[in-house]
């Protein structure tokens, strides 16, 4: 999006939705959190205009104050001075309570904002801001933003595509609809297979897009950080935990510490203000983006454990944690399908015995091995014989099995289909 093209944003405070205009009729103090790319910016400069002000970032700010007293206080990207240390958000708030302002409304990203920069704000000002989300675009304003950067294309070709590979979670994101509107017209409105596109949007997620970002005391690269964060995706949906927590005062049992996830003194901050992570319920608490996103990583991740004959964790290990007693729990049937995808032969074949039909729905099953694919098939007519009912659960699910019927296979199902 940019200046010739705006969509009005929702936001949510307390499950309450606020339109713009609302939201500024409710709090003259407030805090806009939301992960990278989620349109922070663009809001920020239709919050000022309806104040008749001018967005101010917040480095900028932070070294020359403001123009004059008196004014509303518009002031974007404070995550930029907050990340090198708490210092320069104090500087900034006490910059914005010498100019005697009117009203004061900051973004940042959720992950360099939490329960203290909140009580700094209130300290510093004297009144406790208003600390807001961004909503998702709905359909109606992806189909917009798609039809702006793609006037002659077909969105619901578009999302349908998408949604053949699981992708569609992401399409709220403006950033991510542009690069997925990018990515069909430049592969002929046809993308090539699940795994390569997830690889493609898992690296865009994980890479900083914003050249003014500051960079941390111990910066990852972007292979790094897709790698802590998959470690941390791992450890998550293993333990059956909803996201992290920076601090502990807002760490439990769901939202265990970030620090308490790492053995040693892993530098792994960092990974929070990527795009890999949204914000959670309250400051200093964030989860996975999508978990379908974690899934892909933490079976990727598990798997490159496993076939490192240097490592202790072994299939043998894990499938107790995922499958009690040879039950797979059902949250971690996606984990279980990309692990097979993205495993060996070995691993492939066990996870199939285990439970043929999580690897056919979930992953991408066109990465199996010719003889995994139609031990997978074996597997499919051994289960259905058994039970012919035995998706009744799952009925109502579509997926993409994309790629897994090559000639091959085709060869195999054919016995099937004169039967039927």
């Amino acid at each position: 999006m940019n200046s010739t093209f705006y969509l009005e944003r929702n936001l949510t405070h307390d499950d309450r939705i606020y339109t713009e205009t609302e939201l500024l009729a409710t709090s003259k103090y407030i805090v806009v959190l939301a992960e990278p790319g989620g349109g922070k910016t663009e809001l920020m400069k239709s919050l000022a205009l309806k104040l008749n002000t001018s967005v101010i970032n917040a480095s900028f700010f932070a070294h020359v104050g403001a123009e004059k007293e008196n004014s509303p206080l518009v002031i974007d990207a404070v995550d930029e001075v907050a990340r090198i240390d708490q210092s320069g958000l104090h500087k900034l708030l006490a910059r914005a309570r010498t100019s005697k302002p009117t009203s004061v409304i900051m973004s940042s990203r959720s992950s360099e904002w939490g329960l203290a920069s909140t009580g700094n704000f209130e300290r510093f000002l004297g009144f406790s801001p208003m600390v807001v989300r961004l909503r998702e675009f709905n359909q109606d304003e992806q189909r917009a933003i798609f039809k702006y950067h793609a006037p002659e294309e077909d969105f619901f070709a578009f999302q349908t595509e998408v949604t053949r590979f699981s992708l569609e979670m992401l399409l709220p994101n403006p950033q991510f609809l542009k690069m997925f509107t990018d990515a069909y017209l430049e592969s002929g409105r046809c993308f090539a297979d699940k795994r390569s596109i997830f690889a493609l949007a898992v690296e865009r997620l994980a890479k900083e897009v914003n050249p003014n970002f500051p960079k941390a005391s111990i910066s990852l690269s972007v292979t790094q950080k897709i790698s802590f964060s998959a470690e941390v995706y791992a450890k998550l949906l293993l333990s059956g935990a909803e996201g992290v927590s920076t601090i502990d005062a807002t760490a439990n049992r769901m939202y265990p510490t970030l620090s308490a996830l790492f053995s040693g003194n892993t530098a792994c901050y960092d990974i929070l203000s990527t795009q890999l992570f949204k914000p959670g319920d309250k400051e200093d608490q964030h989860c996975s983006v999508h978990k379908i996103v974690a899934e892909y990583c933490a079976a990727g991740y598990l798997v490159k454990r496993i076939a490192d004959p240097a490592d202790v964790l072994t299939l043998t290990k894990c499938l107790p944690v995922i499958a009690p007693n040879g039950a797979v729990r059902d949250e971690l049937r996606g984990l279980l399908g990309w692990m097979a995808a993205l495993g060996n032969k070995s691993v492939q074949e066990s996870i199939i015995e285990l439970d043929a039909y999580a690897v056919l729905a979930n992953g991408d099953p066109s990465q199996l091995e010719r003889s995994s694919k139609r031990l997978l098939l074996s597997r499919l007519k051994e289960i259905e014989a058994a039970d012919p009912y035995f998706r009744r659960s799952d009925f109502w699910r579509r997926f993409s099995a994309a790629g897994f019927f090559t000639q091959d296979v085709v060869e195999e199902i054919k016995p099937l289909l004169m039967m039927s």
